[in-house]
């Protein structure tokens, strides 16, 4: 059974990858920061693209050219930390226009580019993309490392551009100034700085002996150097990929040493390639081993099932990344994503008690009494119906018909709700300017706004007043739809007509079985759903209809990056089955209550419905998951982590549609040849998806979890993504004829604007 159950997790969440996010600085779409004065482009902004590095640099000068001339005396306009690409790319532009600015880097310009492997193919993507900068990058067609790095030199010497050597330890806020603290003692003061520091801080260490050895380095320089040569390359990576295959091709006799049992970090190209030179004999592969020792002339290394294994090299190569500079921005006072500090904790405080009120005002009947008491003093909007009848005395008018809403808190609950998705869906669609988005958003909104907010609580109440409800087809169709609650309908009920069970349980879980809402809920949850999912993907409902999903793709859109990532959180994905489970078992209770009233067995189903719905307070059913869990802390988390962690993680609707999409042939596909490992993708995800993982490895996103928000395919700056379905063979692509793509990034268009 166990082995069944783990299986079953397997299959659904646990085999896809987690994905993480990697720390980076807060930076604003001008390139602002936390910090007034304190600037970030190029990599640190999370787009490790040449041309955005160029970009970048250009358009930060172009930015500061008025604060900087008035930058008061004796301090240095404008500062510029970094000899990189964009580094020089500000230098160029604040030259050009004739700023006055000190340039510094803290080892040699351009470093980064002549660390790459001679010969190294450099691709700028995107293509057709020109920067808006001086500085100019060579012909895309054929160029190399070595053809890069002599253009940008040149362009460099000929405008008689050469940074400063000196080491940042610090920046420090000083009045209306910036004060640079230097690792050697002495510092200076700046008008504005421009951190160009490049993503990626000190190299990682194996810390194991010998690993200070002259021998052992992380960058290779010229592989054609090593023929006939030893050579243990450690890193499963791109960059260990190809270094090893670089030096098997230039005659080096290699190894390869990584710690999983496949180059899964590595992109489909890169192992393809491995597997092509292995293939030859030119490189030998060792998966799933670990470095314990490095000699003169030997390594030694640790398998799988903990056997020594020592192999002959004279050269060793450690590509296993490099730590983000973390520690020195942090010192700079910039702040990271992620960061949690006593104002993250306050607000975080703060947002659960607001809600906490919001949701017990809005919901009478539970255990906290709080509506009661609030309507028991003449809170808000207790009253507000004699107003309205006042000014309306007309029941049956349009207006009139209003009346009864008026001192209802769902009534200004819901209106709240749907403008919020108006005024946050217009600010998404400016943000993300595609036809996909735009009639996603307002095909959430229409249907929040139709159905979900003027058929309950105004169009059904009018047609009551008028007549239509009280004989004939009318009175038999509200009958079955919406029976009596003392004076009134219960027009609530008209949510089920587009929230499916079990999301929305009230039409099902109910004393006697309201025939017409069951057959509803069966066509909706079991017939319609599984055929629309199996076409488009859980998205399809999740992000074009479901109300929650309105309101995570409007307000939610800012914060969708701080979905927590990870293994861990994965797990967390499956809290959903047991939701689902528990309606489940709800449901089967209520059936054989329904079926045998009087029986033992019926008197049981009534018991186990009943306990889980409404029993201990606090920890049943209707408090605990549909006030507390969907509203307290599904909208309440929203501006600390995501506006979709009620739907990934708890949604039972949104479990059971899990199961569906895994036999979907909606995929998320990957030109792999363009991915950059940007990792924008999987950042943009609100779901927690790695999306990244998949297009590195060109392999159709399979993650059921996918809400089709088209975030990912929009902000990938280089156009790797695109929607489609797998073929009835499961070989066939189909891509959609709608892309969420608009030609920008969300990023772009904040800037031009």
């Amino acid at each position: 059974m166990l082995s069944l159950l783990n299986r079953y997790v397997d299959w659904l969440h646990l085999q896809w990858p987690g994905g993480s996010e990697e720390p980076l600085p807060r930076v604003e779409a001008d390139f602002s920061t936390d910090v007034p004065g304190l600037f970030v482009v190029g990599e640190l902004t999370g787009i490790p693209l040449l041309k955005h590095a160029v970009d970048s640099g250009a358009r930060v000068a172009r930015r500061l050219l008025p604060e900087c001339e008035q930058s008061p005396e004796g301090i240095v306009p404008l500062v510029i930390v970094g000899g990189g690409v964009s580094g020089l790319s500000a230098a160029v532009e604040a030259r050009r226009l004739g700023i006055d600015f000190q340039w510094f880097e803290a080892a040699r310009m351009l470093e980064t580019v002549e660390n790459y492997p001679i010969g190294k193919p450099i691709f700028t993507d995107p293509p057709g993309h020109s920067p808006q900068s001086t500085l100019e990058l060579p012909s895309e067609a054929g160029l190399s490392r070595e053809g890069l790095l002599e253009s940008l030199q040149k362009q460099a010497l000929d405008r008689d551009l050469k940074p400063q050597l000196a080491i940042l330890d610090s920046i420090q806020r000083k009045g209306e100034s910036l004060q640079l603290n230097w690792s050697h003692g002495e510092s200076i003061r700046a008008h504005r700085v421009v951190l160009a520091l490049g993503r990626s801080g000190e190299h990682r260490r194996l810390e194991v002996p010998g690993e200070d050895l002259d021998h052992v380095s992380p960058i290779c320089h010229d592989p054609g150097a090593y023929r006939d040569r030893d050579v243990l390359v450690v890193g499963g990576g791109d960059s260990a990929c190809e270094v090893a295959i670089a030096l098997a091709e230039g005659g080096a006799k290699v190894h390869l040493s990584h710690r999983s049992p496949t180059l899964k970090s590595a992109s489909a190209t890169q192992q393809q390639r491995v597997a092509n030179v292995t293939a030859r004999g030119s490189l030998t592969v060792l998966p799933e081993t670990t470095i314990q020792k490095i000699g003169e002339s030997e390594v030694e290394l640790m398998g799988t099932d903990r056997k020594r294994i020592t192999l002959p090299a004279t050269s060793v190569f450690t590509l296993i990344g490099r730590k983000p500079p973390v520690e020195l921005l942090r010192r700079c006072g910039l702040k990271m994503h992620g960061d949690r500090g006593a104002f993250w904790w306050a607000s975080l405080v703060g947002c659960m008690v607001f809600f906490f009120l919001l949701y017990h005002w809005k919901r009478t009947g539970v255990a906290i009494p709080i509506a009661e008491k609030w309507r028991s003093i003449g809170g808000f909007p207790a009253g507000l119906d004699r107003w309205w009848s006042e000014w309306f005395p007309q029941g049956s008018s349009l207006l009139g018909s209003l009346t009864p809403a008026m001192d209802q808190p769902g009534f200004w609950y819901s209106l709240l709700y749907t403008l919020l998705v108006l005024i946050f869906g217009l600010r998404r669609m400016r943000k993300r300017p595609s036809p996909y988005i735009r009639r996603q958003t307002w095909c959430l909104f229409w249907i929040q706004a139709i159905p979900l907010f003027l058929l309950p609580y105004w169009i059904l109440p009018w047609l009551g007043t008028q007549g239509i409800f009280d004989a004939g087809v009318g009175q038999s169709v509200a009958d079955a739809l919406f029976p009596f609650s003392g004076d009134s309908r219960e027009y609530w009920r008209a949510f089920g007509l587009i929230l499916a069970w079990p999301l929305f349980f009230w039409n099902i879980f109910t004393d006697q079985p309201l025939i017409v809402w069951c057959v509803i809920s069966v066509i909706q949850t079991f017939v319609l759903l599984p055929w629309a999912i199996h076409r488009w993907g859980k998205g399809v409902y999740c992000g074009w209809i479901c109300s929650c999903g309105a309101l995570a793709e409007t307000l939610g859109d800012d914060h969708r990056h701080k979905m927590p990532r990870g293994d861990r959180p994965k797990s967390w994905n499956l809290i959903g089955q047991g939701m689902l489970l528990l309606c489940l078992l709800m449901l089967v209770g209520r059936v054989m209550s329904w079926t045998l009233p009087e029986s033992t067995i019926g008197q049981w189903g009534q018991a186990l419905a009943l306990g889980i719905q409404k029993g201990i307070p606090l920890i049943n059913y209707e408090w605990f998951v549909d006030l507390f869990l969907s509203g307290i802390l599904g909208v309440g988390l929203y501006w600390h982590f995501s506006g979709r962690t009620w739907c990934r993680f708890v949604c039972p609707l949104a479990a059971l549609m899990n199961i569906y999409a895994r036999f979907s042939r909606f995929r998320i596909f990957a030109d792999k040849s363009r991915c950059i490992s940007c990792n924008v993708c999987t950042t943009q995800c609100h779901q927690g998806i790695d999306v990244m993982t998949f297009a590195r490895q060109g392999l159709p996103m399979a993650d059921p979890q996918c809400v089709r928000c088209g975030a990912c395919v929009h902000d990938c700056p280089t156009d790797v993504l695109r929607f489609g379905k797998m073929g009835r063979d499961g070989v066939t692509v189909e891509l959609d004829l709608l892309n969420p793509r608009s030609g920008v990034s969300s990023r772009s268009a904040d800037q031009e604007s």
